[in-house]
């Protein structure tokens, strides 16, 4: 279940990238920036998961 979640997390992360390309493509570099931090967050929210989560199979 750990690495399942934590898969999941990072593909959302993905996601948001793929979003920032099309708005890149786009020319709308402000809304790019915007789901790069949104991809950032993502990443750094599944880092905590992870790390959450191993904690709960420890004890």
């Amino acid at each position: 279940m750990n690495d399942a979640l934590y898969a999941i997390a990072l593909r959302n992360a993905d996601r948001y990238e793929m979003l920032a390309r099309r708005a890149e493509d786009s020319g709308d570099d402000e809304l790019a920036e915007f789901f790069r931090r949104m991809r950032d967050e993502s990443r750094e929210n599944a880092e905590k998961a992870k790390t959450l989560l191993a904690r709960r199979v420890a004890e």
